[in-house]
């Protein structure tokens, strides 16, 4: 009897053994399905750095008294404007110079400081680091236009593929003087940093 009850423990056990192990195939198979990943080919991009002004000569663009002045060209670099030849004959004469600030790269830049360049032989004050006074000329680093009133400023964003159009502006705004003003060698320098 005792051999009888044995057997049956054994068969039982057997039995028991058998669903454990076709449980535990069937949740490792779910399991399986469920953390199986498929992985396809992954490019990784490095972050590039490409930020600074297009470089080349811009012609400027006269307002007011536009058949007896000059404007003539201003070279932009990487990092700087510079106007030259420039000659304002009467109050509201103005100049305009429009460049691009390109942010090529993909990490965000900022404006980290403008500096001003006086024009050669000048004596001049400055009112911001976007606006220069140099007597009866006023010069701006303006957006948008060159009339517009939100001026270049530190801290200034420029997101990754992005270009924004900036203005200089030299503008006759005192009263008008004897001989025509003649200024050269006028500009703003731009250093940028990451965002």
């Amino acid at each position: 009897m005792r051999r009888k009850i044995d057997k049956i423990h054994l068969f039982i056990i057997i039995i028991s053994l058998c669903i454990i192990s076709f449980s535990l195939s069937i949740v490792y198979a779910a399991l399986g399905s469920v953390l199986t990943m498929t992985t396809s080919k992954v490019t990784q991009s490095a972050l590039t750095w490409n930020m600074g002004i297009q470089s080349g000569s811009i012609t400027g663009v006269a307002t007011g008294n536009i058949t007896e002045m000059e404007c003539g060209t201003a070279t932009a670099t990487t990092s700087q404007i510079t106007g030259v030849k420039m000659k304002l004959t009467k109050t509201g004469d103005k100049c305009t110079y429009a460049f691009n600030l390109k942010n090529s790269g993909s990490i965000g830049a900022k404006i980290t400081s403008i500096l001003p360049t006086k024009p050669q032989n000048t004596t001049c004050t400055t009112a911001t680091s976007s606006t220069l006074i140099c007597g009866n000329i006023t010069y701006r680093l303006r957006y948008n236009s060159g009339s517009s009133n939100i001026y270049v400023s530190v801290n200034d964003i420029i997101n990754p593929n992005t270009t924004k159009t900036v203005y200089l502006t030299a503008e006759y705004t005192g009263a008008d003087a004897a001989d025509d003003i003649f200024q050269n060698q006028f500009g703003f320098t731009i250093s940028f940093g990451q965002k």
